[in-house]
């Protein structure tokens, strides 16, 4: 397959440091908790932010813009000093207490330029395809992967990429963070931050709700060796995977979700009307609704592993597994505080349901939705942190699924398309990594209040395609939306000849 790789042209590679700030220049290192160690061989979170810009020529984007990117995210990592650093090239084990390694100087700002094509493919609306899955990630890497990152990096990574030649000028602005480091929370902290300070270019302040705790202190293991169960299950699992690589490395693991250059992604959008229907579907069809936790998250989420289970056309005795991870700052006793730094994401058993209940028509959609409610219902219980080891052993003995789990990469909760460096909000933003996890993106709509957008990666054009028809079918869509998604499969026609 061809790839638009000459449309790509890296213009400058910037070491961006943390300008002075007397509170943080105190931090030279943070202890990883348990939280964190969950994380410590998964692959980053990688984001991307799309903008387009009104009244201002390409010419003084470049002057003007750039410019305040770079002084803002100077700023930004004044008050988050440890995502300028790294972690040691190994897991270390000192005193008790799992070690950032020391810190860098600076982080990197990547700044590439793309054709008008490129994104115009990405910039899309509903039901918005990306011809090729590689589109996307090749915008994200060019930013990102560049040769001069250090291979054990550790904090935050950051990139601008800019659409040449187009009126009005267009341009990404792109992250990634070690998950060790951050969960999608404090990912979102910090790239608010960072748009705040850009936004507001006379301040060097932030708002309270903006400013990072690093207090680890907050965190607290009852149990005392959840750090060692943690270590000595990815060590074990490194080793299992690749006895060829060191098992205490920090290279993540790749647990194969997608792979290839063939995949395709597309964005998906529920109203809060779809959300009604899909609510009035639950409760029409299940004997006791009121005991069922049927929130948009639940049923969002529900209707996609439906969707994409149907669309796999998989045996109906096969197996298919889904979890989700949650923030639990305010579900363990006692909480941490809202703007805590860190990992405090955690999960319960992973739900297992045969394929065979999961196409049951209307039933279905009950059977999956209650299985997500009682996972919530469930979340920060009383004893969670006793029954981690239980938890996580009982992945071990999941019968295998050829859809490995389907997870969840982001949240609604976390309003991303909220985040505006001072001309306006996102056109679009995309979660890339989801294309190595085998998981949703899932974030608030861009354009409707109360609705929740999600993103997805499929093998081939014709499983995306199956999956955008069953996704209108199931929420009997209005006439508008229908109207989109027949733009779609012209598209899609056009695409395969």
């Amino acid at each position: 397959m061809e790839t638009p790789q000459n449309s790509i042209k890296i213009v400058e590679v910037s070491q961006i440091s943390p300008s002075e700030n007397n509170e943080t220049d105190q931090i030279k290192s943070l202890n990883l908790t348990f939280f964190d160690l969950l994380w410590i061989k998964f692959h980053p979170i990688e984001r991307l932010f799309f903008y387009e810009f009104t009244g201002l020529s390409t010419t003084n984007f470049y002057s003007t813009i750039l410019r305040r990117l770079k002084h803002s995210l100077s700023l930004a990592l004044s008050h988050f000093r440890p995502l300028a650093g790294k972690l040691t090239s190994s897991v270390q084990y000192v005193d008790g207490k799992v070690v950032v390694g020391s810190f860098l100087d600076a982080t990197y700002l990547i700044e590439d330029r793309l054709s008008y094509d490129d994104f115009s493919q990405v910039m899309c609306n509903y039901a918005d395809i990306e011809r090729e899955g590689v589109q996307l990630r090749l915008i994200y890497v060019c930013a990102i992967d560049n040769e001069e990152r250090p291979a054990d990096f550790g904090g935050i990574q950051t990139g601008v990429s800019s659409c040449r030649g187009s009126v009005p000028p267009r341009c990404s602005n792109s992250g990634a963070g070690h998950h060790a480091i951050l969960d999608g929370k404090s990912s979102a902290m910090f790239i608010k931050s960072w748009a705040y300070l850009s936004k507001n270019f006379d301040q060097e302040n932030l708002p309270s709700d903006l400013v990072p705790c690093f207090d680890r202190t907050v965190i607290k293991d009852q149990t005392g060796k959840l750090d060692m169960f943690y270590l000595d299950m990815w060590v074990n699992l490194a080793a299992k995977m690749n006895s060829k690589e060191n098992p205490r490395s920090l290279k993540e693991l790749d647990f194969g979700a997608n792979k290839g250059d063939d995949l395709v992604r597309a964005t998906f959008d529920f109203s809060r009307e779809d959300i009604k229907k899909l609510r009035e579907k639950v409760q029409s069809n299940s004997i006791d609704h009121t005991n069922l936790y049927i929130s948009s998250f639940t049923l969002t989420y529900a209707h996609a592993i439906i969707c994409f289970v149907k669309a796999k056309g998989l045996e109906s005795n096969e197996k298919v597994n889904f979890a989700f991870a949650a923030d639990f700052r305010s579900r363990l006793v006692p909480p941490v505080p809202e703007n805590y730094l860190g990992n405090y994401v955690g999960s319960k058993r992973v739900k297992t349901v045969e394929v065979k209940d999961i196409v049951r028509d209307e039933l279905g959609l009950v059977i999956v939705a209650k299985n997500i409610s009682d996972s919530i219902k469930e979340l920060g219980k009383d004893g969670y942190l006793e029954r981690i080891e239980e938890i996580f052993n009982s992945y071990s003995k999941l019968e295998p699924s050829l859809l490995g789990i389907i997870g969840v990469a982001g949240s609604p909760k976390l309003e991303i398309y909220g985040v505006d460096f001072g001309w306006g909000k996102p056109k679009k933003v995309d979660i890339v990594s989801i294309d190595k996890a085998g998981s949703f993106s899932m974030t608030e709509s861009r354009d409707q209040i109360g609705g929740i957008e999600i993103g997805l990666v499929m093998k081939t054009q014709e499983e995306l395609q199956a999956f955008a028809s069953l996704f209108v079918q199931g929420l009997h869509c209005t006439n508008k939306l229908k109207q989109y998604y027949r733009e779609y499969f012209d598209l899609i026609q056009k695409i395969c000849g």
